[in-house]
């Protein structure tokens, strides 16, 4: 059993703009789409992750589509309070973890959930003695189908994002989480914690991380900058390139390739230069 939550835009390309706190964002890019596709799933049967999922709003306007996923760790618990589940000890204090293991864990208003389970609601044990709890582990999930044409936006605090095929525009904007992507004309990217690997920028690069590395297999374009302050800097240049190129970082390495032809600027404070 699962909880899912699916809507299907209007017939065409797309702007989507998707929001998510925490999970998985899996986009794939098929140009025999007809309609774009989304699905928020979550294997947690109920619980604060499962009403997140539930709670997801769709807002579609002209060719553009806005996904906003709840946080699914809003609430907390106020005050200290110590747990025991099993053979586990939790300790909590103002809604944080101060000791345990928190590995397939939500904790909401004094509830628990372990591998998407009800284990503990208003400070007392639900589940049944002896019942296994683990496997599914609640996390959300976000399934995109795209037509070929899309431009694709995400804002997101831990959320891991995948994109298979080419886009002609992505935005992402993370805390913690990184970006793995096709092609794209126009790569927007911002994370603080996470990488950044991107097969093939036709346009415009624009991407920063604090702590992690920069990758763009096959760099086209007319304009670019990456900029990391811990991490490596990996650009492959191509002769349809042009104009200016950046590459900064201040604890780490820079290897450009192919950049002969172009307004190159490279920086580092740790680091090499290839």
């Amino acid at each position: 059993m699962s909880t899912q939550k699916m809507h299907t835009a209007a017939a065409g390309p797309i702007e989507l703009d998707l929001s998510v706190s925490n999970g998985r964002v899996n986009v794939h890019v098929n140009p025999a789409a007809v309609n774009a596709t989304v699905t928020v799933h979550t294997a947690a049967e109920d619980g604060p992750v499962a009403d997140a999922v539930n709670d997801t709003k769709f807002t579609e306007y002209g060719n553009k589509l806005t996904v906003s996923v709840p946080d699914d760790m809003a609430g907390g618990i106020g005050g200290t309070s110590v747990v025991q589940v099993g053979g586990s000890t939790f300790s909590f204090g103002g809604g944080v973890v101060n000791t345990g293991s928190m590995t397939g864990v939500t904790i909401s208003d004094g509830d628990i959930w372990i591998g998407g389970q009800h284990v503990v609601a208003n400070g007392q044990v639900v589940a049944q003695q002896g019942a296994k709890v683990g496997g599914a582990t609640g996390t959300i999930t976000v399934d995109v189908v795209l037509p070929a044409g899309c431009s694709l936006a995400v804002s997101t605090r831990n959320a891991e994002t995948t994109v298979r095929g080419d886009l002609e525009a992505i935005r992402f904007d993370a805390r913690n989480g990184s970006l793995q992507a096709g092609g794209v004309k126009v790569l927007e990217a911002e994370t603080h914690n996470g990488s950044v690997l991107v097969d093939r920028v036709e346009e415009e690069l624009e991407a920063s991380t604090h702590n992690g590395s920069i990758t763009v297999g096959a760099y086209n374009g007319r304009r670019g900058s990456a900029r990391t302050h811990n991490g490596d800097v990996t650009i492959s240049a191509t002769p349809a390139s042009s104009g200016k190129l950046a590459a900064r970082t201040h604890n780490g390495n820079i290897r450009v390739r192919g950049a002969g032809h172009l307004d190159l600027k490279t920086s580092t404070h740790n680091g090499r230069v290839w």
